[in-house]
């Protein structure tokens, strides 16, 4: 098994290793996405939940002080744009990745403009690429979640990141292409073990993930 297996795979065995695991919330809210007629109230508890726990609710964080319905606007702006599920990666457009990040944009806008009190005081969210590439990774599945590990991951591998933007997000896309028997053979097995078919940017994000976490471990 190649570098790019054994890492995805080391990385799905905690969730076979503990059926209740923390990184279960990812599946249960994509797999609620993926269906039809949702709830809007369901999905925005799942959509917490999953965020929760990826670090999302932290005490330093504005959806702390949030309930659940906070997310509602956004919820339904991504149903409406539920057809980025089914990207193919592999011949993707132009068209379909500017889709993507104006999407992000959105999701950023929309926080930043429309929560303005947190506890009780007038205050600024912020809105990072990190909370925003979260919520569609976990929803829709279609670009991997900019947090710290990812990213150090993706400077272990020689991809340059500053910060989120098309040049980068086109070499990931290269990467992956480039790679693309080792995520598809990985994806294959998590789909014999679990059910669930992994999109290719959530195999990717695992890759990344794992490389930067276990560089962290060891300094």
């Amino acid at each position: 098994m190649n570098d790019i297996g054994k890492k995805i795979l080391d990385f799905y065995t905690q969730l076979e290793k503990d059926e209740n695991h923390r990184y279960k919330s990812w599946e249960h809210c994509y797999v609620y996405f993926t269906g039809k007629n949702l709830d809007i109230k369901i999905a925005c508890l799942q959509m917490s939940f999953y965020l929760a726990s990826w670090g999302m609710y932290r005490g330093s964080s504005f959806l702390l002080w949030k309930d659940y319905l906070i997310h509602k606007k956004v919820v339904e702006h991504i149903i409406k744009n539920k057809h980025l599920q089914k990207l193919d990666f592999t011949q993707i457009t132009k068209a379909e990745i500017e889709d993507i990040f104006n999407l992000i944009t959105w999701i950023k806008n929309w926080y930043k403009n429309n929560i303005g009190h947190i506890n009780g005081k007038v205050k600024k969210v912020n809105v990072t690429d990190t909370l925003a590439t979260k919520i569609i990774l976990g929803t829709l599945g279609c670009v991997p979640a900019y947090d710290r590990y990812f990213v150090d991951g993706l400077r272990a591998k020689g991809l340059s990141y500053s910060s989120l933007n098309l040049g980068n997000f086109n070499s990931l896309i290269d990467f992956y292409n480039n790679n693309v028997n080792s995520f598809n053979c990985a994806g294959s097995s998590i789909l014999k073990k679990s059910g669930i078919k992994y999109p290719s940017m959530k195999l990717v994000d695992m890759y990344f993930w794992k490389i930067g976490f276990e560089m962290d471990q060891y300094v």
